[in-house]
């Protein structure tokens, strides 16, 4: 019997995968931010408005705890998380259906900023896709039983955490958003609602 959850084929065309879907909504928001000229500072509007600044938030600025998850400041920054984004995210397709996917990234992101709202300072600006990724991080490591891939997946951990320590990278959003994935990793695999398919 095959389940009903459609899923990803990793075999298939990659434009069907929802992980190079999210990369180029990330590289176009990218390319966007500096065609308003920014240089990777949030100077311009197009990165005020989409970045989350919490007292912007508070003020009315909803969005931004969305949004927030498209934005890099600058190359480097952009060019990290897509290759995260890229090997985690292609890990989770072959365990979970698209709607499971996409709830495990955008609710492990999005809860990574409603605490980073909390928590921080409100003067606080921050942006990137790395609470959501580390959601899919939470996630694979909640189900796998493969060594390798969860190795990576802490060697990721590990160097992320390591660079918050000095270069003001969001640690909440980080560490929430892992929590946010290992707790819908750990739900939807047990719910029926993944990707795994049997014949």
């Amino acid at each position: 019997m095959r389940m009903a959850f459609s899923r990803y084929d990793r075999q298939g065309d990659l434009l069907s995968s929802p992980t190079i879907d999210l990369i180029i909504a990330n590289v176009i928001v990218f390319i966007i931010m500096l065609l308003s000229g920014d240089a990777g500072d949030c100077t311009s509007l197009t990165c005020q408005v989409l970045a989350q600044e919490n007292s912007l938030v508070f003020q009315g600025l909803y969005w931004q705890l969305f949004t927030s998850m498209f934005v890099h400041f600058g190359f480097a920054h952009l060019l990290f998380n897509m290759f995260a984004l890229y090997y985690f995210g292609r890990l989770n397709e072959t365990r979970f259906s698209v709607p499971s996917f996409l709830t495990i990234y955008l609710g492990s992101g999005v809860l990574g900023n409603v605490m980073s709202l909390y928590l921080l300072p409100p003067s606080a600006l921050s942006g990137g896709a790395s609470g959501a990724i580390f959601g899919l991080v939470g996630s694979y490591v909640a189900i796998a039983r493969q060594v390798r891939h969860m190795g990576v997946a802490l060697i990721y951990a590990v160097v992320i955490f390591v660079e918050s320590s000095g270069f003001g990278v969001n640690i909440v959003a980080h560490l929430f958003g892992l929590l946010g994935g290992l707790a819908l990793g750990f739900l939807l695999s047990r719910s029926g609602n993944n990707s795994m398919s049997y014949s």
